[in-house]
């Protein structure tokens, strides 16, 4: 799906995988920034909660759509498999993950580095509370709503 939405952008905007693939890495990281700011859980000054789920989770499968594109990328082609048995994180864990994932998007150079991040993005998932089966079924909304924003000239 994301292979077929990222050559209708790349068609409609006459740019192709090594032209924009440090703007991939920049788009993940601002993607990381919003779920992080949706999620709420660095806002020490603050006693609000966070977002909705429903809200986090569309944050969270646009970074599933940037780090999908930056695979294809460089010609990932194995599945990266994961537990769904990790327990929700508490702030502090969410701390150390975020800034480990923001850190190293900068080094999504190598097919290894590129599952690497993947893999621990999905965990994050999982210990955000996200299903399999929630992020699949919102990935594949928001990957509809990408091909009519494309049809629509966005």
């Amino acid at each position: 799906m994301q292979s077929k939405l990222d050559k209708t952008i790349q068609s409609n905007h006459n740019v192709a995988y090594p032209v924009i693939f440090e703007k991939l890495k920049l788009a993940l990281l601002v993607e990381l920034c919003e779920l992080a700011n949706e999620v709420r859980f660095f806002k020490y000054w603050s006693n609000k909660q966070p977002s909705p789920k429903n809200v986090i989770l569309e944050e969270y499968v646009d970074g599933i759509h940037f780090i999908t594109s930056i695979c294809l990328a460089k010609g990932c082609d194995s599945i990266i498999e994961i537990e769904e048995n990790y327990p929700i994180a508490n702030k502090n864990e969410l701390t150390q993950i975020f800034l480990d994932l923001s850190s190293s998007i900068k080094g999504l150079d190598t097919q290894e580095k590129i599952k690497e991040w993947y893999k621990k993005y999905l965990i994050l998932g999982i210990k955000l509370g996200l299903t399999t089966k929630e992020i699949v079924d919102s990935y594949i909304n928001k990957n509809k709503i990408n091909f009519e924003r494309q049809e629509n000239n966005y």
